[in-house]
């Protein structure tokens, strides 16, 4: 008597519901490669708002890519946990003479109990928000990152304004120092205290293009340009974000990456 299992194959793939789906990985895995090859985005060289910085940012991040992968995963895993088990085919041969051979086949189905598909299902789901809570998570720090690099650009232009124009003053105050001696009416002490002062602010703006220059680079950085482009940040400091109420924090509390992950 012999006895032989085989999976159904190509017939348990053709009538079982679960493999109706088809997912299309080759095109966007053409296009996440290329994306992961792209590791820097290039901003225009023209006035860069918030909102461009913050979406060159989330396009550049391999992290928020990965993290991306990892939500896509998990939806594929809980299609898998909703996949029931194959049928298999049972063939069993009985006495090895042709005349009295009989032959049966036997279709299985198995069934799972005490809730086991139930309990993977919830499982997968679990990852899924998990994944989907790290995803949230990698991206109010990439936002946090940009907005934060985006409004030290904005003080060090300003910053580099208020030094160009105290230059402008101290040159002028120097000049009118340098003709009120060769008039007669000071001292020539007047003159280099006038001249000690410009230097003073000279050394001013040196430190505001220093400045300005560290922090386009470290806000260019978030979208991996080591080379900035942009002509300046457009946006106003005195414009800040209004205060959220009390409810308003509380619903964020509970949503939270953060305590999702945790």
């Amino acid at each position: 008597m012999r006895r032989r299992l085989l999976p159904l194959g190509l017939a348990a793939l053709l009538c079982n519901p679960s493999f109706a789906q088809t997912v299309d990985v080759g095109r966007n895995g053409t296009d996440e490669i290329g994306n992961v090859r792209a590791s820097h985005a290039v901003e225009p060289a023209s006035p860069l708002s918030l909102n461009r910085a913050l979406a060159m940012a989330f396009g550049a991040s391999p992290e928020l890519r990965g993290a991306r992968r990892e939500v896509e995963a998990t939806e594929a895993t809980i299609i898998q946990a909703q996949v029931r088990p194959n049928p298999e085919l049972a063939t069993l041969i009985e006495d090895t003479q042709k005349a009295t051979r009989t032959t049966t086949l036997q279709v299985n189905q198995p069934i799972e109990l005490g809730g086991k598909r139930a309990a993977r299902i919830d499982a997968a789901e679990r990852g899924r928000d998990a994944a989907s809570a790290e995803l949230d998570a990698k991206r109010a720090e990439i936002r946090a990152a940009v907005v934060a690099a985006f409004f030290d650009v904005l003080v060090a232009q300003e910053r580099l304004r208020l030094a160009q124009g105290s230059v402008e003053l101290a040159q002028r105050a120097s000049s009118a120092a340098a003709r009120r001696v060769l008039a007669g009416k000071v001292s020539p002490v007047e003159e280099t205290k006038a001249r000690v002062a410009e230097a003073g602010v000279r050394i001013e703006l040196t430190l505001a293009v220093s400045e300005l220059a560290t922090t386009r680079k470290r806000l260019a950085g978030t979208w991996g340009n080591p080379t900035p482009r942009f002509e300046r940040a457009e946006g106003d400091l005195d414009a800040l974000p209004p205060l959220p109420t009390l409810a308003d924090l509380n619903v964020r509390l509970a949503t939270s990456p953060t305590l999702l992950r945790a």
